[in-house]
C-alpha cells in the first residue's frame, strides 16, 4: 500500500499502539487517537506467548520487552484446600521449543514500550470518537471535541466496547457466564518467599474456582488473580471497586500459604465474564476491527493480548503487500477469523478447566496424563505470524469451524 495513504487508529491501547509501530515498521505512517487524555490502560499483568513474542519482536520491541517482562519457570499447581501439590507446567523449555520465551508483564510497562517506538506527533490524546462515516475511498470521523477529520485507511482498536464495532453492526448482546474475576497487586516485599515457593508462579484450584499468584517486575509486584463461579451477576468491565472482605469470604478453607496471602489484600477489583458469539464482522471496505474490538475473548487461554499482537503485525504485513487497502483487510480476516475463532473455542472450553469437582479423581486423572490443569494449546504457541502471516491456519479439532 502506498504510504501516502492517511491511516488512522482508534484506539491506543497494546493493539492500536502495535498496529501503529508494525505500520511504521513497513514505512507506513499512522496516527492514533485515542479518548483518554494520557496513555495507560487500566489492569495488571498481561501474559505474552511465544508466537506474540515474536510478533513483538519482528515490529522492533523484542529488548524492551525483555528487559521489562519476567520470565515464568512455569506454573505450579495445588490443591487450594490441603496445599498438596498437583501439577507442574514447566515454561524452562518454551524458548528452545517455540523459537521465544514466554513472558509476563505489567500492562503499564508494555504500553511504555509501545509508545516510545512511536513518534509522539502521532498520538492524539483526548480525541473520544462519537461518529463514523464510509463514504466512498473515504472514511469520515467526528470526535467529542468537536474535530473531524477523513481517512483513506481506519484501523478500529477501540477495545470491547468499540464505537466503531456499535456502529458497523449494532449491540452483539454478550452473555454473562456466571463467573467473575477478583484482582489485586500486592508489594511483593510483603509476600513471604514460601507463598509462591517453588517457582513463583503458582495456581491453586479448588471446586468452583482457582486462584494465580505470580511476580512481575522482577518480584516487586505480586499479581493476584481469583476466578470463581457464582450465582452474582457481576458488572463487566476492568476496573470495578471491590471489598477484600467479599473477595475472601468463599476462601475461609484455603491452606495455609493462601490464606497467608489473602490476608494481605487491602484492595481488589472486579469484574464479570461475558461471552460474545463468534463473528466474522471484523470489518468492511476501508475499516479493519483488531483486538478486542473484533474479537474479544475470555481470558482462560491467556490469549486476549497475544492475538491483538498477531493482529497487528499480519495487517501491517498485507497493508504492506496490497496496494488496494480493500485487499488488504479481506485477506487479514481470510487468515485470521479461523485461528482467533479457535483460539475463542479454546478459551470457552478452559473455562472450568481448573476448578476441580473431584479433587481425588482430578488428581489421578492427572498424574496418569489423561488431563491437566492448563488445557492443550501447544498449537496456538508453535504458530509463527512472521513466516506464515499469509497464510490460512491450521485449527485443530475441536477448535476448528
Amino acid at each position: 500500500m502506498s504510504s501516502n495513504f492517511k491511516v488512522v487508529i482508534v484506539g491506543g491501547g497494546l493493539a492500536g499502539l502495535t498496529a501503529a509501530l508494525a505500520m511504521k515498521s513497513f514505512g507506513i505512517k499512522a496516527d492514533v487517537f485515542e479518548a483518554a487524555p494520557e496513555l495507560g490502560e487500566v489492569g495488571a499483568a498481561i501474559n505474552i506467548s511465544p508466537q506474540a513474542v515474536k510478533a513483538l519482536q519482528a515490529v522492533g520491541v523484542g529488548e524492551e520487552l525483555a528487559a521489562i517482562s519476567n520470565s515464568s519457570p512455569g506454573m505450579y499447581t495445588r490443591n487450594m484446600y490441603t496445599g498438596e501439590y498437583l501439577e507442574f507446567n514447566d515454561r524452562s523449555k518454551i524458548a528452545a521449543r517455540y523459537g521465544a520465551p514466554y513472558y509476563t508483564v505489567h500492562r503499564a510497562d508494555m504500553i511504555d514500550v509501545l509508545a516510545g517506538g512511536l513518534d509522539p506527533s502521532t498520538i492524539h490524546l483526548g480525541r473520544r470518537l462519537t461518529a463514523i462515516e464510509e463514504r466512498g475511498d473515504r472514511v469520515a470521523l467526528t470526535f467529542a471535541d468537536g474535530l473531524s477529520i477523513d481517512a483513506e485507511v481506519v484501523i478500529a482498536a477501540d477495545g470491547v466496547r468499540s464505537v466503531i464495532r456499535q456502529t458497523l453492526y449494532g449491540d452483539d448482546n454478550p452473555t454473562y457466564t456466571g463467573q467473575m474475576i477478583w484482582r489485586t497487586l500486592l508489594d511483593g516485599a510483603d509476600v513471604p518467599e514460601n507463598v509462591l515457593e517453588p517457582t513463583g508462579h503458582i495456581q491453586w484450584v479448588g471446586k468452583g474456582r482457582h486462584i494465580l499468584a505470580y511476580y512481575m517486575r522482577g518480584k516487586s509486584l505480586v499479581n493476584v488473580v481469583v476466578q470463581e463461579d457464582t450465582d452474582q451477576w457481576v458488572e463487566e468491565g476492568w476496573s470495578t471497586l471491590g471489598d477484600p472482605v467479599d473477595m475472601r469470604a468463599n476462601f475461609g478453607d484455603a491452606e495455609p500459604r493462601l490464606a497467608k496471602l489473602f490476608d494481605l489484600v487491602k484492595t481488589c477489583s472486579k469484574w464479570g465474564l461475558f461471552t460474545r458469539p463468534l463473528t466474522e464482522n471484523w470489518g468492511r471496505g476501508r475499516i479493519q476491527l483488531i483486538g478486542d474490538s473484533a474479537h474479544a475473548m475470555l481470558p482462560n487461554a491467556g490469549q486476549g493480548a497475544c492475538q491483538a499482537f498477531e493482529d497487528a503485525y499480519i495487517l501491517a504485513r498485507w497493508l504492506d503487500a496490497c496496494s488496494d487497502p480493500v485487499e488488504a483487510f479481506a485477506n487479514v480476516r481470510r487468515v485470521r477469523i479461523p485461528r482467533v475463532h479457535g483460539v475463542q473455542r479454546l478459551s470457552f472450553a478452559n473455562a472450568r478447566l481448573r476448578h476441580l469437582q473431584d479433587s481425588g479423581a482430578d488428581k489421578q486423572s492427572i498424574a496418569a496424563g489423561k488431563s491437566s490443569f492448563h488445557g492443550s494449546g501447544d498449537w496456538v504457541w508453535g504458530y509463527d505470524p512472521i513466516a506464515d502471516w499469509n497464510k490460512e491456519p491450521t485449527v485443530p479439532a475441536p477448535y476448528g469451524a
